[in-house]
């Protein structure tokens, strides 16, 4: 189909007008993403040091010691598991939403044994996996992608009380782990029961040499069971903050890669039915002076 010098140019207007919409989505989104990483980057070595100091306090206890706290308990029937799973609210990001329900999707037909309850943060988790019929504990819509430790720590409460009350043996959480700005993978976490490092396993300490189960001894002071109680809710609370923060920063950057991508492909798209539009006024001009040329031969003869 042949299209009109008209029809061309209407075109090319409709790409610019949707580019400047990809456009202006792209810088919103690349100031989300700057905003969410910096908050990432602040926090995740917080973290890592909590990690590393529960980490080498678990090691020095006995396994009889290990149930000196609730969170930290390993039931021997896993009946009820609880997964969290983080997606947006909206789309335009890419594959990031596919990533998640995918990951998810396999660990629920692994664990198909259990009785799996499903904690739905996002609205495209929560519409994809209700019209599946799986059964959804409780959902956390209306996120945007906008981070509040408010909203990170609810959510922990909310796990912590499934795992408490015997809701659940175990809970997971399936997110994206954020590595670069181009960067980030999909991943099933453990999130409870707390666990040991694995036995004979050597951990990394920040700022340490590499520790063993039963290389390292703490005197513990006033008591373990007041050093765990006291760590072991920061550290659930630092977790979940920053497994949240790497959803959403993986969500901004997806987002952001995905409108440069349109906004790139309309340049393109535009260029290609400028050269179009040049090539259908050229045609015309040259059958306007084919016309003019007949009619003079014409009225010579």
């Amino acid at each position: 189909m042949i299209l009109s010098l008209r029809q061309i140019k209407r075109r090319i207007k409709s790409v610019e007008n949707t580019q400047k919409i990809t456009r202006a989505m792209q810088m919103v989104s690349t100031a989300k993403f700057k905003r969410s990483e910096d908050m990432l980057y602040r926090c995740r070595p917080y973290y890592l040091k909590l990690d590393s100091i529960l980490q080498r306090l678990l090691l020095s206890l006995k396994p009889e010691e290990l149930s000196a706290h609730p969170l930290l308990e390993e039931r021997a029937e896993k009946r009820d598991l609880a997964v969290c799973v983080i997606t947006s609210d909206s789309g335009l990001c890419s594959v990031y939403n596919n990533n998640i329900i995918r990951i998810t999707e396999n660990f629920i037909k692994k664990r198909a044994k259990e009785n799996i309850k499903l904690i739905a943060v996002g609205r495209k988790g929560f519409s994809y996996f209700a019209k599946r019929g799986v059964k959804i504990a409780k959902s956390y819509v209306g996120l945007l992608g906008r981070y509040s430790p408010e909203t990170a720590d609810k959510i922990a409460e909310d796990l912590v009380d499934m795992f408490l009350n015997k809701e659940a043996d175990e809970v997971y959480i399936a997110h994206t782990h954020f590595d670069a700005a181009t960067r980030y993978h999909a991943r099933v976490r453990k999130f409870l029961n707390i666990a040991a490092a694995p036995v004979g396993a050597r951990v990394q300490v920040m700022g340490g040499p590499a520790v063993k189960e039963g290389e390292t001894e703490f005197i513990a002071e006033p008591s373990i069971e007041k050093i765990l109680s006291d760590l072991i809710p920061r550290y659930i609370s630092v977790k979940m903050r920053l497994i949240l923060l790497d959803a959403f920063t993986s969500e901004h950057s997806a987002r952001m890669v995905a409108m440069q991508t349109a906004t790139d492909n309309a340049s393109e798209l535009i260029d290609n039915l400028t050269l179009l539009r040049n090539k259908a006024r050229q045609a015309s001009i040259t059958g306007e002076v084919i016309q003019v040329a007949t009619a003079a031969e014409a009225l010579k003869g």
